[in-house]
Parts: C-alpha cells; structure tokens; sequence
C-alpha cells in the first residue's frame, strides 16, 4: 500500500477520531486535486441501481475489501501521491481515498470487470456489488459468475460484510425486497437525532440528510421551505443565519414523519394502470405516483420541488 519515497511532492496526513475510540488515517489531498486534471467518468443514479432491483427474489450484496487499496497506481503517478509524516515520506503504489479521482476510477474498473452481466443481473455502485436473480436457481449461477469475474482478477470481497442469497438486502442506505423500497433504518435514527441547527452549516447538513429520502415524503418541498428560506438567504452571509420558530416546526414536523409515518414506497407494478396526483402554486409543484391495486392504493413515488423567484 505505502513505500519509502523520495518524491519531490508531498501531502500532509490527519487523524480523525471514530465515534468507537478508534482513529481514521486521512491525507489532505486538496493542493494535488487541485492541479489534477478531473476524470468526469459518470457514477451511476442511486435510482437507478434502486429500482433496477424490482421485481427479484434473491439478493446478494458483495463488499470488495478495502476496495480501493486493490487497484493499482499507474507507475508514473505513484510520487505524486506521497505523504509526509513525522518518520519520513512514503507514496501509495494503489489508489487512495482522498484522490478527486479515485471514486470514477474505481466506478470505470468495476463497470468494465462485471460489462457482461451489468444491469442483467449485477448493479455495481464503488465497491458493493449487488447481484439480483428471480430463481434461485439463476442466482447461484449469477454469484457463480460474478465471484469467478472478481477471482480473475485477484479482487477479494470482506465475507464479513457480505450478504448471500437473502430476500431483503440494504443498499445505499435502502431495504430493498422483490416489491417494496424502505429507508434504513440507522440512517432514519441518525437523522431524527440532529439537533435543532446552529449555523448554517448544520442545516444545511439536516436538509441534505433528510432530502436524500424526499421521495418518500409527499409535499417535502412545502415542509421544508421555512429551512430553504433561511439557508438560501444567508449562503453568502453566515453570520445573519437565524433559526426561528417556523424553521423549528418544520424541523420537528420531519420527524414527526420520521418516525409516525409508514415510510415505504411499493416498486411499479407495469401491469397495473398508473395514478398521477399533481399539485401547484406559485411558489412549488408536486406530484405523486400511486397504482390502484387489488390490495388497496399504493404509493410508487413522491416528487416536489420549489420555484425560482422570476
């Protein structure tokens, strides 16, 4: 992973404390990203990945261990990744995290490896590889074939971290089954254990938190407007940040949802007929997708968003 170096560049190292005890050994990679031609390989739509999962019975989830330590550094980039530390200079001879381009480097391997079976039967985003299959039968073939792709090319998985054959699989911060999508479950806790924003930082930090599940919540744009009017307005201006009694309700009015409120959306079913509700003011547009099935009205997805000031 590291070797003595005597390159001429150089990037300092921190330690961050884990909520365990334990440290996190990061470098400050910002003046080498910052001279570093950016690699705009796509990373894929987590909506994607999501919903391509629909429909399946059997799940497996694999977790490349310490994924990006696997991939090797082109011979001549190697001195430019060197860190400096109080017992001398060392370079990292794999990819380290930290690099503006190790994430669409490591997403471009990945793609390429598993091209035959990608959106078939495996959806890769970094380094969790989900395999989805109808039969089990077809699934041990699919777990077959990925894990011989991976051996071939001497990536390893962490067992400890994988998942074979289940019905319900996390990913990407979801539970997945063969026809319903759900928001995890520690993900929801952290959220609702936030505390009322500060700074504006901070509310930034809950609105990007809770707005990664706004398809779950209909209307989020509407609840959420009293907190997009104080963080819009004092982007430039941190020190005018005031929370008040309307972003407070708001705030508490997410939670409430949060945990009262049943979070799920059911996966389309094709051959059922689509239900669009739609709303609109001068100030937001929304919408929700519903099918009317035998066993009563499902939701399939929720979609709001505020309108720009003309």
């Amino acid at each position: 992973i590291l070797r003595p170096s005597n390159s001429p560049w150089s990037s300092p190292v921190l330690l961050k404390r884990k909520p365990d005890g334990t440290y996190r050994f990061l470098v400050d990679f910002r003046r080498l990203n910052s001279i570093t031609k950016k690699d705009s390989y796509p990373q894929p739509s987590a909506e994607e990945l999501l919903h391509r999962l629909a429909g399946h019975q059997y799940f497996t989830k694999l977790d490349l261990k310490s994924g990006y330590f696997q991939i090797p550094i082109h011979k001549s980039d190697i001195p430019k990744t060197a860190i400096i530390t109080q017992d001398g200079l060392y370079e990292f001879t794999v990819l380290a995290q930290g690099l503006m381009n190790a994430p669409p480097t490591f997403q471009r391997v990945m793609n390429e490896l598993l091209a035959n079976g990608r959106w078939d039967y495996v959806v890769v985003y970094l380094d969790d590889i989900v395999i989805f299959s109808k039969t089990i039968e077809e699934h041990k073939q699919h777990v077959a074939d990925v894990i011989s792709t991976l051996h071939k090319a001497n990536l390893q998985v962490s067992l400890a971290k994988c998942s074979i054959a289940v019905k319900k699989i996390e990913f990407l911060s979801h539970f997945v089954t063969s026809d319903k999508l759900e928001p995890s479950l520690d993900k929801i806790k952290a959220i609702v254990n936030i505390a009322p924003p500060k700074t504006l930082s901070q509310a930034n930090k809950f609105i990007g938190k809770i707005g990664y599940y706004r398809k779950f919540i209909p209307d989020f744009a509407k609840i959420a407007a009293p907190i997009h009017k104080v963080t819009n307005k004092t982007r430039t201006k941190r020190n005018e940040f005031r929370w008040e009694q309307q972003q407070q309700d708001a705030f508490d009015k997410f939670k409430s949802i949060l945990t009262s409120a049943p979070l799920f959306l059911d996966f389309p079913n094709r051959s059922v007929p689509f239900i669009l509700s739609t709303d609109a003011s001068d100030l937001r547009i929304a919408d929700v997708l519903k099918q009317d099935t035998t066993d009563g009205l499902r939701i399939c997805y929720c979609k709001s968003r505020l309108l720009n000031d003309i």
